[in-house]
């Protein structure tokens, strides 16, 4: 019994360990063939020049070089590869006299010392014209320098609101003309003022058409007398630019104001017609251009001018007359993005003054907001008197002058990065400068884009953004071989290496009209050839033409796609639809990139495998934080800011700005003076709030919207002792004061009473089977109610009695005689 037993229990032993063999030899096998096709891939990606056709396609990859040798071929190929990528073995491969690899090319043409001179200009920035010669995506990094020069000329043009609400302003501004003219040449003695106004477009809805009001639309009192204003205007130029500020205060104290209707003005059209009318204001190319704009309104955008019938979009162009503005009625407002381009266009900065007081802070926020849309600008408020005018132009112009932000208008044809030595670098520039300081710049050149055969070199200018001096280079991007022109002493016209029926250009022959084949030995007719070495990318290759095409006399036709799907290739290995996708795109877009051969080929300002990602910081840098990254405190990974966790403080924040559990953070130290002064509750008594919350006064708000933050404003969102959450804010005023701002009501969870929700629960379960129980018995009745009248029907119908059978018969049979009984 035990062998009967124990044979099949060691044969089930045995085939055990004959299946375990065997399946390790498959996986042996499966791994050999898994290295196979790595090795494949390895190969095949080594190669991919190998399939380039023209020595203009080949050198357009920077890791290709051509061979112009006819038979220019690797040891282990039959077929020439006259494309190779650069760490071939040359010996074997080409003569070195006869590989095209052209090399970068950077010439100096123009290199003045920088420094500041007598006249008053300068040069800023060196050197100030090269020429550089690239290959299509190789990088050459520019070195430059930027120096802030000596006593710089500054032209400052002021721009008011004279709407009626603004005639205290104006009256301080006139006072305070020569001092603001005083205060500006302590910071550079060549300075010039102008001076210019605006209301709003002369029609309905934006002014009254009232014959009346056309003439004084308003009127108001003024040290006991009446004064009626000026007939609306659009914008007026008062002043040009001029160094005498006696002329200044004079025009601003002349001019009167004016009226409109609604609440917003049309502050943009004057900006507008100020940048760009250059010889009607006097602005100088040698010079910061600064625009100081002041108003106590929001303004107007692109597309407000439809509700006076103005539907033409904004030209950009001077239109005045007489020192007046003549097409408020014709062109629409200017949009931000307009005011933006032409700011930059135009070198200006612009300085938005705006009027604070008794429910201004909206407006004051707008313009805050609106800094952030137009490069180059700040906001700040004036007092309610504006005795803060020329402390704020000059606060502001010092923060204009001691950064430098460097830009260029190289376009998404060519790749431009920064990067600096100084104390503190920001995006794309340094902040904290000094005059005379000189700053080492550099500048990573990457053009991704051929220009067109025949085109001139693309001119990019590199300059301080608000200062009219650039470094020029003339760009050149190789993407043509000279041996392909007919001049090129390698170029040889209906060559017998081609049969007599093409041109060897490169090496290669480029076959007349109708000729196929490497040697243009096939024709049109010439059928499907028996030697398919030339379709295949090498010897050990199985495919014919990647799969996707025909070889015919050794050249590859590839199948036709619907447009715009096109594959390409030497052996139609490539195709323009096959690249990753993000929110599918091909390449996310052709704003974004380009699909070439399997890859996305970004554009400028794009990065990642689908050119997904702006290649930038710009978007992970806080408004007004100085260039920091992140706040310092995190990386930008594809434009968002990943925040670090430091100490086991995890910062967190749209720019990692906020940390609630560090130290720095002031939210629990003040939490209990704010619920106590805010809410009356908490820890402190009433008394012990008097003593020890001291050191500020909360202001209670009805909502803080904590997506809404600004600078160096702080949001604490805390819980207190029953469970409610407090919301607050702080920051610090200019005299280090902090100022402490609380949501009027905490947020709090209601309490969840468990009794009452078991019985609500008890009670619907039994509601339930009561109502389900009704529905039982109502459809039980109705259903015994009409069988039961269906039952009475067909007895109602019936024939006979009930107690009769027809069918039955008596045994016995009665028969009475009619005369008995007569």
């Amino acid at each position: 019994m035990c062998r009967l037993t124990s044979q099949p229990h060691i044969r089930f032993l045995a085939d055990s360990d004959q299946l375990k063999k065997q399946s390790g030899s498959i996986m042996k096998f499966l791994s050999f063939l898994l290295l196979i096709a790595l090795y494949s891939l390895q190969v095949q990606a080594k190669t991919n020049c190998f399939a380039n056709e023209k020595c203009s396609d080949c050198i357009q990859d920077i890791e290709c070089i051509w061979c112009i040798e006819p038979y220019a071929s690797i040891s282990n190929g039959t077929t020439p590869i006259h494309c190779a990528n650069k760490d071939i073995d040359k010996q074997t491969w080409c003569s070195e006299s006869k590989i095209v690899d052209p090399a970068k090319v950077y010439i100096i043409d123009k290199n003045d010392k920088l420094q500041s001179h007598e006249d008053g200009t300068a040069t800023q920035i060196g050197p100030q014209k090269v020429r550089l010669t690239l290959r299509k995506g190789e990088e050459f990094m520019l070195p430059f320098q930027y120096r802030q020069a000596e006593n710089y000329p500054v032209d400052l043009y002021y721009i008011m609101d004279l709407s009626a609400s603004m005639e205290e302003h104006r009256e301080k501004l006139a006072k305070l003309g020569g001092k603001l003219a005083e205060t500006m040449r302590n910071l550079t003695s060549n300075f010039r003022l102008g001076f210019g106004s605006f209301v709003d477009k002369t029609d309905m809805p934006f002014i009254s058409t009232v014959p009346a009001k056309i003439n004084s639309p308003c009127s108001f009192r003024k040290q006991g007398e009446i004064v009626h204003c000026v007939p609306p205007y659009s914008f007026k130029n008062h002043m040009s630019l001029t160094d005498n500020s006696k002329a200044f205060s004079e025009e601003v104290k002349k001019a009167k104001v004016s009226g409109n209707l609604d609440f917003p003005e049309g502050g943009f059209d004057a900006v507008m017609q100020a940048m760009v009318c250059k010889k009607e204001i006097g602005w100088r190319d040698q010079a910061r251009h600064l625009i100081v704009f002041s108003t106590d309104a929001d303004f107007h955008i692109a597309g407000d001018g439809k509700l006076a019938g103005v539907v033409e979009p904004n030209d950009a162009k001077c239109h005045m007359e007489n020192n007046k503005y003549t097409h408020d009625l014709i062109y629409d407002y200017p949009s931000i993005s307009q005011i933006n381009y032409v700011a930059k266009q135009n070198n200006i900065n612009l300085i938005f003054a705006i009027v604070k007081g008794k429910g201004n802070d909206r407006i004051v926020k707008i313009y805050e907001r609106l800094q952030q849309r137009i490069e180059n600008s700040v906001a700040g408020g004036l007092t309610q008197n504006s005795d803060n005018v020329v402390s704020l132009v000059a606060e502001n112009y010092n923060k204009i002058v001691d950064t430098v932000a460097i830009t260029d208008n190289s376009g998404n044809e060519v790749e431009i990065k920064y990067s600096s030595k100084c104390s503190k670098p920001k995006e794309n520039g340094c902040s904290n400068i000094h005059v005379g300081e000189i700053i080492d710049f550099t500048a990573t050149i990457r053009p991704l884009q051929c220009q067109k055969s025949g085109a001139p070199p693309q001119i990019i200018k590199i300059k301080p953004e608000g200062i009219d001096e650039s470094l020029q280079i003339e760009l050149t991007v190789t993407c043509d071989c000279p041996c392909e022109h007919n001049y090129h002493p390698d170029f040889i016209s209906q060559s017998p290496n081609c049969t007599d029926h093409g041109d060897l250009q490169c090496g290669v022959c480029r076959c007349n009209p109708g000729r196929f084949g490497r040697n243009c030995e096939c024709d049109r007719t010439t059928s499907i050839t028996d030697d398919i070495s030339d379709c295949k990318p090498n010897i050990n290759s199985t495919e014919i033409c990647s799969g996707l095409g025909s070889c015919k006399c050794g050249k590859c036709e590839c199948v036709k796609r619907p447009s715009p799907q096109i594959i390409y290739g030497k052996f139609c290995h490539c195709d323009n639809y096959s690249c990753k996708r993000n929110n599918g795109q091909v390449c996310s877009g052709k704003d974004n990139g380009i699909c070439d051969c399997g890859q996305c080929k970004c554009l400028a300002g794009w990065t990642g495998e689908a050119c997904e990602c702006p290649d930038t910081n710009t978007t992970c840098i806080a408004p007004n934080s100085e260039g920091a990254v992140c706040s310092g405190q995190g990386s930008c990974a594809c434009g968002e800011c990943q925040c670090f966790v430091v100490d086991e403080f995890r910062y967190s924040g749209k720019y990692c700005e906020e940390c609630p559990s560090c130290p720095g953070q002031r939210c629990e130290e003040l939490r209990n003076c704010v619920e106590c002064q805010a809410y009356k509750s908490g820890v402190y008594s009433p008394s012990d709030c008097l003593i020890k919350c001291t050191a500020f006064t909360v202001s209670v708000i009805d909502k803080i919207n904590e997506e809404d933050t600004y600078e160096n404003v702080k949001i604490c969102r805390t819980p207190d002792n029953s469970g409610c959450t407090i919301i607050f804010q702080y920051t610090y005023d200019e005299s280090n004061e902090i100022m402490v701002t609380a949501q009027r009501t905490k947020i709090c969870s209601e309490r969840v009473d468990i009794l009452t929700i078991m019985l609500l629960v008890i009670g619907s379960i039994v509601l339930a089977g009561i109502i389900l129980l009704v529905i039982w018995k109502v459809g039980t009745t109705i259903h015994d109610r009409q069988e039961y009248a269906k039952f009475e029907k067909e007895r109602a119908s019936a024939k006979w009695n009930r107690s009769d059978n027809p069918l039955y018969k008596k045994a016995t049979s009665e028969f009475k005689n009619p005369l008995y009984n007569q």
